[in-house]
């Protein structure tokens, strides 16, 4: 069923942040002052099915670009100026990094991985971990917390080796893949919980992504929308924030 353009998936991703941010922005707080907390579940609940398309589709822009440090500049570009907005409408810790610095770090790995292929050396999955393990543990020693943390940047790093790479897989090994990373990522967050509630289970909901990635046909669609997630992200989230000043 490869009925999903590059175009569509896109947009759901970005129509599903959206929603998310929504609740994000307004807070919980905000929609149990209006008897609406089930909103804002169902709002954060939706979100979760938009980073893993994003996650997809930076490893594939990696890919199919002509130029990938003209792709990592204006990645980094956005990242920086989503920064400020991004700790404001979120109410983050001053050090809490936008999800595009996250795709910064996976992008570092993109290269490292491309410079082991020019040198025909293979690239040991223990080395990869490794070196996640040791940039999310830097950023961590300077206070710096990535947005999903090691999920975040690992996960475009399968997509890059599993999906671009024309290794000899199944389709379906990826996917059963990617699926155990989340299951991992929220199984890590849900025995940190000391008391289970809704959100204890909401990150599952990440999983409802891989049906909709699987009937990816690899079209651009009518329009590429190739400056549509990095544009609308600090832009709807500047909106959201200037909408709660209102209130």
């Amino acid at each position: 069923m490869k009925i999903l353009s590059r175009e569509n998936l896109k947009w759901l991703a970005v129509i599903t942040m959206l929603i998310d941010h929504i609740g994000a922005v307004f807070g919980a707080v905000f929609f149990a002052e209006h008897n609406a907390l089930w909103l804002y579940q169902t709002l954060r609940t939706i979100g979760r099915i938009s980073f893993p398309i994003f996650a997809f589709f930076i490893a594939e822009g990696w890919f199919y670009t002509k130029n990938k440090g003209r792709y990592f500049f204006w990645i980094f570009i956005f990242a920086i100026i989503s920064q400020p907005i991004y700790y404001f409408a979120l109410n983050g810790g001053i050090f809490d990094l936008n999800i595009l610095f996250t795709f910064v770090c996976s992008m570092l790995i993109f290269y490292l991985i491309d410079l082991f292929k020019k040198s025909k050396q293979k690239v040991p999955v223990a080395c990869l971990i490794i070196l996640v393990l040791f940039l999310v543990l830097i950023s961590g020693l300077f206070g710096l917390n990535i947005s999903y943390g090691i999920y975040g940047v690992i996960l475009p790093v399968i997509f890059y080796l599993l999906y671009h790479q024309n290794f000899k897989f199944s389709k379906l090994i990826l996917w059963s893949l990617t699926a155990l990373i989340m299951l991992f990522y929220w199984l890590w967050f849900f025995c940190l919980e000391t008391e289970i509630t809704f959100f204890s289970f909401h990150n599952l909901f990440a999983l409802l992504s891989i049906p909709f990635l699987m009937c990816y046909n690899g079209q651009k669609g009518k329009h590429s929308l190739k400056w549509l997630f990095y544009v609308f992200y600090p832009l709807h989230l500047l909106i959201l924030y200037l909408i709660t000043l209102l209130f």
